[in-house]
């Protein structure tokens, strides 16, 4: 599976949910976790960040809901 998080500077959301997914990916070998800067890639329309996709597809813009996000991804929580 595929998680890409797409970012710009200075955003405080950007950097929340970065560290979000970090932590819930943490230790999850099965999933790839990229982080792109929007105005380094071509951002295929991206105009809100940040942007979660999976699996090339959009999840979500903004903060993420990580119960939620977990769902969708059919995981449960890794105790630390």
């Amino acid at each position: 599976m595929n998680i890409t998080l797409f970012i710009t500077d200075n955003c405080l959301s950007c950097q929340r949910v970065e560290n979000q997914l970090k932590e819930l990916l943490r230790n999850r070998k099965e999933i790839n976790f990229l982080v792109e800067d929007i105005k380094k890639v071509n951002s295929n329309g991206i105009i809100i960040v940040p942007a979660v996709f999976v699996n090339d597809k959009l999840y979500s813009y903004g903060d993420l809901d990580e119960e939620k996000f977990l769902e969708r991804l059919e995981l449960t929580r890794v105790a630390n």
